[in-house]
């Protein structure tokens, strides 16, 4: 991926003699600092962002871990359904 950043002059030659006395090149500094950016803020699912606000099983009068444990829920009202 071809990525274009703009810098101001004064920074641009900092970034450079930097870049120039560390051996490395401008690409690969910045693709490491794009990789430590991103390792910073891995992704989350859904069900950990809605955990992470507790929002998860806030439905007035069900059970609270009814997302965690859909499946035993449903179960249980198939089964009661049939014994009837």
């Amino acid at each position: 991926m071809t990525l274009t950043v703009r810098l101001d002059p004064a920074l641009e030659r900092k970034f450079e003699s930097v870049c120039e006395r560390q051996r490395r090149t401008k690409s690969d500094v910045v693709s490491a600092l794009v990789r430590e950016f991103v390792a910073r803020y891995p992704q989350k699912s859904a069900y950990e962002v809605a955990a992470a606000m507790d929002i998860i099983g806030c439905v007035r009068g069900g059970p609270r871990d009814l997302a965690q444990n859909a499946k035993k829920y449903v179960s249980k009202a198939i089964r009661a359904k049939h014994s009837r």
